[in-house]
């Protein structure tokens, strides 16, 4: 169940994440590179509003698995009209914020040309409503999630997140300008959340409203403050060096910025959501007391994801140059490249914490992954306004990986053999240093091969030949060194199931 809620959950962001990097070239294309930078800015402001959320996200996803496999219905209900009044009302309250100080926020934060100054007015005030149907439309998510039916939810991510970027992309080619695109994402999500509606239904959640009783409230409240430290970290990661880098360097150097850093970080987001399947499994186990069979997980999926996620940042970082220079152009690879690498070697380490921080939380420990959480996201805002002080987008991408490697190695050390109930040297016995070990030596082979394609100026299909070729040699140790038998039996049989004609 696993597997398939993992592939489900993938798909569901794989395919809009293929979309949105095919796309921004078209958005470029159609708003300027100033324009481009501005509509970024935007998402970034909007995604700080997202301040107001306490992350009850979490704890509904939490306290909605727990309560299903214990079978108690009435505290099933009273947690999730309690998460869908919240976020009702939150982004009501954001929504009428973002409009009201719409123009304050844009003299604050954007350095325009007069010309753009009335469109942007307006885009952000139309985005204000958007912000009121994303805080309830994602809340309905966790729903599926939780009762682990990421089938369904996977099926809505992917549909919507493939129109919304698609049309963005037509209403720019266009000439509909930054408050087209705005408008035409407000659009999708409207009617997005008219779908939620319908399959929270579907799925045998009553649609009766009742309001939960004092110890439901007690639950979700006290955990989801501690997680909200979390999201709060996350808002810092992913807004915060933007804002910085907008405000300091312009809208420009934030294009040049922002493309090379959405690259690693959309693709490496793909893998966090495999991971993230493991959530409500482990808060199920948990509640039903299967402790040995939660430990087996952890480590199975530590070292599953540690070599997935090293493979594809990998791969990223050995091609990213000729890929900067086809999917964007060669103005990108100068400034571009160096930004990518460093961001690879920042997310890279920041994805090592992916796993301990879904245990850590499933088990019922969100205070300490919130401080930790927190902490990185301060040091590395921080950082950031120093690093692009210094030396501009460059500056800042490396005071991105020198944040992530440090409060990366202190919350490893500090979590285990206390909230996650495995040792550090277990885990970096048994899962960190064979998939480290075997992806550095793969990498090592495939080194001399990207040199030789560099030396005879390889075009696009010497690039696209160079992918193929490392992606097959690094499945191939995997299969080989990094799963074990009985994974690779249960892969294979999940194979037969997809194509029985070859069995």
């Amino acid at each position: 169940m696993l597997l398939r809620n993992a592939v489900w959950h993938l798909s569901g962001s794989a395919l809009p994440a293929v979309v949105a990097l095919a796309t921004v070239p078209f958005l470029i294309q159609g708003l300027g590179l100033e324009g481009f930078g501005i509509l970024t800015l935007i998402g970034s402001v909007m995604g700080y509003f997202g301040v107001l959320d306490i992350n009850l996200s979490t704890g509904s996803i939490k306290y909605l698995a727990q309560f299903h496999a214990q079978k108690d219905q009435p505290r099933f209900s009273e947690t999730f009209w309690f998460g869908w009044f919240f976020y009702g009302l939150l982004g009501l309250s954001g929504g009428l914020l973002l409009y009201l100080f719409a123009n304050r926020l844009i003299l604050a934060f954007f350095t325009i040309s007069p010309s753009l100054h009335a469109d942007t007015v307006s885009a952000m005030q139309l985005a204000a409503l958007g912000f009121v149907l994303t805080q309830t439309q994602n809340y309905l998510l966790v729903v599926p999630q939780a009762l682990q039916r990421y089938d369904r939810s996977a099926q809505a991510e992917a549909f919507f997140g493939i129109a919304v970027n698609l049309v963005s992309a037509a209403v720019a080619m266009a000439g509909g300008g930054i408050h087209g695109v705005i408008a035409a994402r407000v659009a999708v999500s409207a009617i997005n959340g008219l779908w939620l509606v319908w399959l929270v239904q579907h799925l045998g959640v009553s649609l009766r409203p009742c309001w939960p009783r004092k110890d439901i409230r007690g639950l979700l409240m006290s955990f989801s403050a501690y997680a909200y430290l979390s999201r709060l970290a996350a808002m810092l990661q992913l807004h915060g060096d933007k804002l910085i880098v907008g405000a300091l360097a312009g809208p420009v150097a934030l294009a040049f910025y922002t493309v090379p850093a959405q690259l690693a970080s959309r693709i490496l987001g793909l893998c966090f959501r495999l991971s993230s399947v493991i959530y409500p499994r482990v808060s199920a186990l948990a509640a039903i007391g299967q402790e040995a069979e939660l430990r087996l997980l952890y480590l199975d999926a530590t070292r599953l994801f540690t070599y997935l996620n090293l493979m594809v940042l990998g791969v990223i970082a050995l091609a990213g140059e000729k890929f900067l220079q086809h999917w964007v152009g060669v103005a990108f690879v100068a400034s571009g490249y160096p930004v990518l690498l460093l961001m690879t070697l920042g997310l890279m380490a920041d994805s090592l914490t992916n796993i301990p921080s879904l245990v850590n939380d499933g088990l019922g420990h969100p205070r300490v992954t919130g401080r930790f959480a927190l902490a990185r996201g301060l040091i590395g805002v921080a950082l950031v306004y120093a690093g692009t002080l210094w030396a501009g987008i460059i500056g800042a991408a490396a005071a991105h990986a020198l944040a992530s490697v440090l409060m990366t190695s202190l919350f490893l050390l500090y979590v285990h053999g206390r909230t996650v109930p495995i040792t550090f040297n277990d885990t970096l016995r048994q899962s960190w240093l064979p998939s480290l070990f075997v992806g550095a030596a793969a990498f090592v082979l495939l080194l001399p091969i990207k040199w030789l394609l560099q030396e005879h100026q390889a075009g696009t299909f010497g690039s696209l030949l160079f992918i193929g070729l490392a992606l097959c040699a690094l499945i191939a140790a995997g299969l080989l060194f990094i799963i074990n038998s009985g994974e690779r039996a249960a892969l294979f049989a999940a194979a037969r199931r997809w194509y029985p004609g070859k069995a």
